[in-house]
């Protein structure tokens, strides 16, 4: 009984439009429009069988991405797929690419590919393998530049900060994008440097931006290169011992 007054409740809740609840839609996909292909993969009724047997093989290249990554895979996220923009703003999505609730991956028409599939999943397995805790103290812009560097998504990519570079586009110095230390902080970066024009610029013709995050693939490429999955795991292990955060990531490659 308390777990359908539970569920009843996040129905309810869910129903009513809240951002702040939008997202808990995804513990019931199917209520919400959603149909399962695979027990971690949900689509929006009416995605075509090509589109759904991509985002399959989507699934699993962005899977072999982790793999690669972080020497396995932890994390066993579940992805529910929109092809249209009404069917992600219903979720939460708020004009994202995609994103993460938890081990909830929200993926929008714009970010149907491995790789947006696989920086989602960065941020669940890097969650997964650190624990709660160890979690809560590490900062956004490493979360994301692993992330940014793991996926290789073309909009975040070397290529894109080199086009930023040539272009004179406004963008975070590596100090200034250690103080974005909080989602809130990151989110606000995003917006400041120019990211939250995006829309426009499709409308104009013109080239996407993506400053702050290219700027935190461009910081974390070397250190994961130096480091290797060795390295990368021997931070995580630091950082579940209660090492500072500054420390563990500073420490020379083993």
């Amino acid at each position: 009984m308390r777990t359908a007054g539970w569920l009843s409740a996040l129905l309810c809740l869910a129903l009513a439009g809240c951002s702040v609840v939008r997202g808990t839609k995804l513990l019931a996909p199917t209520a919400f429009g959603l149909e399962r292909v695979t027990p971690e993969l949900y689509v929006q009724a009416g995605t075509d069988a090509a589109t759904r047997e991509s985002l399959r093989q989507a699934m699993e290249r962005a899977r072999a991405a982790i793999r690669a990554g972080y020497g396995g895979v932890a994390s066993r996220p579940i992805v529910h797929a929109c092809v249209t923009e009404a069917c992600y703003e219903g979720f939460g999505g708020m004009g994202s690419v995609a994103k993460v609730y938890g081990d909830r991956i929200l993926v929008s028409p714009r970010g149907l590919d491995w790789h947006f599939i696989a920086h989602e999943w960065s941020h669940a397995e890097l969650h997964e393998r650190l624990g709660f805790r160890a979690a809560l103290r590490l900062p956004q812009w490493f979360d994301e530049g692993v992330a940014v560097a793991l996926s290789e998504a073309p909009p975040h990519s070397e290529a894109h900060w080199r086009f930023l570079v040539d272009s004179g586009v406004r963008r975070p110095s590596p100090v200034q994008l250690r103080e974005f230390r909080t989602r809130r902080e990151w989110l606000d970066a995003v917006g400041a440097y120019g990211e939250a024009g995006n829309a426009e610029r499709r409308a104009r013709g013109e080239p996407e931006i993506r400053p702050v995050y290219a700027a935190a693939g461009h910081e974390l490429r070397p250190w994961l290169r130096q480091r290797g999955v060795p390295g990368l795991l021997a931070f995580i292990a630091d950082m579940r011992a209660g090492e500072a955060f500054d420390a563990a990531w500073l420490r020379p490659p083993p």
